[in-house]
């Protein structure tokens, strides 16, 4: 049986099934939680969006999870946000923007980002903090989390969430926050009880393997608290479901699989290259990445490798005749930020999480191939065959 690291959709059993059943059933009863209690809030909201016309107003429980997540992550980080001065902010938020733009200058700014990470993002133990909930606590945490350079997708949305508090009254931000904070507690204590038994050694790994991770420019990444997991895997199923119309319409679909689901070391992995990300080669009949090419020359969808850039995919939407929907795969911390980063390239979308972690780069030192169950796949492309696994 595959160890379980950090998480497992597949919670001992042969498939994720459940899993899946569970965060559907979960979905409704976040959303209706959530408009139960911040409806106002939203309303509110959603009216700022279409007076200064920022964006083409997009479902309830998409702006409901943004909402979520700035309640989760003030939970979680704002701590740590009223402890780091402008200067660590500054230099962290210029190295985080040069290994996002130049691959060559990357190895350096990420041995630098690993010792600046130890000094001044290193996770707080949570507790109560006495931060006002204010506008300008909001712009401290913003501030905080684009210096990360993991929380990319989240400031994007989050930005607007701060712009519309610009309008309000101090007494209207601090209701709203709190709002926010209400609704993130209420979230942290219910998802424990639906999704906590696929997440069991979150806690287990921040106190026993973490601590080795010091120094490290993943420190922060792989530092993520259990509720955190919860939150990613909400939004993957929200952003499914607002996505899913647009998906369907897409003439041609293709896979976009992670490097960690190959059977063979990168050295040893003979993918040739292509515009959409390596392609399998058929080098290790038992490797999945090869079975799930065969099931995509079967079933009609292509199979590749994930590139280093997403945005490699946002030329290829050229028109109805020629549309590309894509199912993108990665871990659960990655998901939804994946999703939110093709629905801005204006590709349509879904997402599947791997069944658990592995990869070598952030998780075990010689790497754990990574699964999918085929049977959801199937479903998010609406083939209907037997499941396989």
């Amino acid at each position: 049986m595959t160890p379980t690291i950090t998480y497992s959709l597949k919670n001992d059993q042969s498939h994720a099934d459940q899993y899946y059943r569970d965060i559907a059933a979960f979905a409704d009863q976040a959303i209706a939680e959530g408009d139960a209690r911040a409806a106002i809030t939203l309303r509110a909201f959603e009216a700022f969006l279409r007076a200064t016309e920022r964006e083409t107003i997009r479902s309830r429980a998409e702006y409901l999870y943004e909402f979520l997540t700035l309640g989760v992550l003030w939970r979680v980080y704002i701590r740590n946000a009223c402890e780091l001065g402008a200067l660590p902010r500054r230099a962290l938020t210029i190295l985080s923007r040069v290994r996002e733009r130049n691959q060559r200058l990357k190895p350096m700014a990420d041995a630098l980002r690993g010792v600046l990470t130890s000094w001044f993002l290193s996770p707080r133990p949570r507790a109560e903090t006495s931060a006002p909930r204010s506008l300008e606590m909001l712009e401290r945490l913003l501030g905080w989390l684009q210096a990360t350079g993991d929380f990319n997708q989240e400031v994007k949305r989050l930005n607007n969430w701060r712009d519309f508090f610009a309008t309000q009254t101090p007494e209207q931000i601090a209701a709203h926050l709190s709002s926010a904070l209400a609704f993130a507690d209420w979230f942290e204590a219910r998802s424990v009880d639906v999704l906590g038994c696929y997440t069991p050694n979150v806690e287990k790994f921040l106190r026993e393997t973490h601590p080795r991770y010091r120094g490290r420019e993943d420190a922060l990444f792989c530092g993520r608290q259990r509720v955190e997991y919860h939150l990613n895997m909400l939004g993957t199923e929200i952003l499914n479901r607002a996505l899913r119309a647009s998906f369907l319409q897409t003439r041609r679909k293709i896979v976009v699989v992670p490097p960690c689901m190959r059977a063979q070391p990168d050295a040893k992995c003979q993918a040739r290259a292509t515009m959409f990300g390596a392609q399998c080669a058929a080098c290790t009949p038992g490797c999945r990445i090869h079975q799930l090419t065969l099931l995509g020359e079967k079933q009609g969808f292509g199979v590749f490798i994930l590139p280093d850039e997403l945005k490699t995919f946002s030329g290829k939407t050229t028109g109805a005749d020629d549309s590309l929907g894509i199912v993108g795969v990665s871990c659960v911390l990655t998901n939804a930020p994946g999703g939110w980063e093709m629905q801005t390239l204006g590709v349509p979308a879904q997402g599947l999480p791997l069944d658990y972690c592995g990869c070598r780069y952030h998780w075990h030192r010689d790497g754990i191939p990574t699964d999918i169950g085929f049977g959801q796949l199937l479903r998010l492309l609406e083939i209907r065959v037997p499941e396989q696994h």
